[in-house]
C-alpha cells in the first residue's frame, strides 16, 4: 500500500518539478549575462551549488527575468544568492 501511495506522491509532484526547472533554465540563461553571475560560475564552489543545491536553484527560479535589467532588482538578485551560496557553503 505505501509502494502505491509513493508512486501516487510522485505523480502529483512531476509537473510542478518540471516547470521549476524550466524556469531555472530560463533565469540561468538570462543571469548569464551579467559578470556578477558568470564570476559565481567560474568558482568551482559556487557552480556546484548553482547546478545540484536544490535551496540555490529554487532562489534562481524565482528571481524575475523582466526585472533583472533594472540595477537595483539585479543587485537585490546578486545579494541573495550571495547569501544563499555562503550559506550553503
Amino acid at each position: 500500500m505505501g509502494f502505491i501511495l509513493d508512486i501516487f506522491t510522485i505523480a502529483l509532484y512531476i509537473p510542478f518539478l518540471q516547470g521549476d526547472e524550466e524556469d531555472i533554465s530560463r533565469n540561468a540563461a538570462h543571469l548569464k549575462k551579467y559578470s556578477w553571475f558568470q564570476a559565481l560560475l567560474n568558482d568551482q564552489t559556487c557552480r556546484e551549488l548553482i547546478i545540484y543545491d536544490q535551496d540555490v536553484r529554487r532562489v534562481i527560479g524565482r528571481f524575475k527575468t523582466d526585472k533583472l535589467h533594472h540595477k537595483r532588482y539585479n543587485i537585490r538578485c546578486e545579494r541573495k544568492l550571495l547569501q544563499l551560496l555562503r550559506h550553503a557553503m
